[in-house]
């Protein structure tokens, strides 16, 4: 329905892997790692990827 409205095809959305919690729940929306920034923020004496996406059915 949203992606007709709107006419998208791919919605995405940062989240840090530290983020687990959140991590969980997109996957839960459909929202798969499809490809990763890696070491994109650095937290606490260590680096973290983030990235994840859905693509219209």
């Amino acid at each position: 329905m949203l992606y007709n409205e709107l006419n998208l095809h791919r919605v995405f959305l940062k989240v840090f892997t530290f983020n687990e919690r959140a991590v969980k729940l997109y996957e839960k929306l459909g929202f798969v790692t499809e490809g990763k920034m890696r070491e994109a923020l650095y937290r606490e004496g260590t680096w973290h990827d983030m990235m994840m996406s859905i693509l219209q059915k």
